[in-house]
């Protein structure tokens, strides 16, 4: 199990942070021929590129965080989708997962202020005690992003309207926790 893409978004649905951390390999058979062109894809942004303080990510991602959207405001709307915020303690931000596309998992965690994480990952044939422990490892990657998106608004240079995430500090550990998920098979 890999995380492919984040996404922290905003009580207003607002994208603060886009993050594609593996380009789609295999995407196409061949990948100089897109929709019947002989060009090749264009290759990703490199990390340090922004786009309004935004990092970019591929037109998939960006669907299946809007895919991830409508679900949790499914599950967040009146009865009887609601269930997942009466759960106690730090269970409750954890909203678990939100649906499957394709060879992708959509995950997602919301703060007390709203603001939503969405962690996408690949897709592999679990058995039932190792998808709950991937899950519980999920679960802790996302805590610790949040954690580390609390520490990026508590920078006493950052303007109090902004809540969008341009920190070299965030992205170097934000990247530090991923390749520790990644190579660890999700054990944080």
């Amino acid at each position: 199990m890999a995380a492919v893409s984040l996404a922290i978004v905003g009580k207003s649905n607002q994208p603060l942070y886009l993050r594609e951390f593996v380009p789609e390999v295999g995407a196409f058979p061949d990948e100089s021929v897109l929709f019947g062109l002989s060009q090749s894809l264009p290759p990703l942004p490199p990390p340090s590129t922004f786009r309004n303080g935004i990092f970019q990510c591929s037109l998939k991602q960006e669907f299946l965080l809007h895919a991830a959207l409508d679900r949790f405001e499914e599950l967040s709307g009146p009865p009887p989708g609601y269930g997942w915020r009466n759960r106690p303690g730090a269970d409750g931000m954890f909203m678990g997962l939100l649906g499957v596309v394709d060879e992708l998992r959509i995950y997602g965690y919301c703060t007390t202020t709203k603001i939503k994480f969405f962690l996408i990952v690949d897709d592999e044939a679990l058995s039932k005690q190792q998808q709950k422990n991937a899950d519980e490892d999920i679960k802790n990657l996302l805590k610790s992003l949040h954690q580390l998106y609390v520490e990026d608004l508590l920078n006493p240079f950052k303007s109090l309207d902004d809540l969008t995430v341009l920190s070299k500090r965030f992205e170097a550990q934000l990247m530090n926790y991923i390749a520790a998920f990644n190579q660890s098979e999700g054990m944080i």
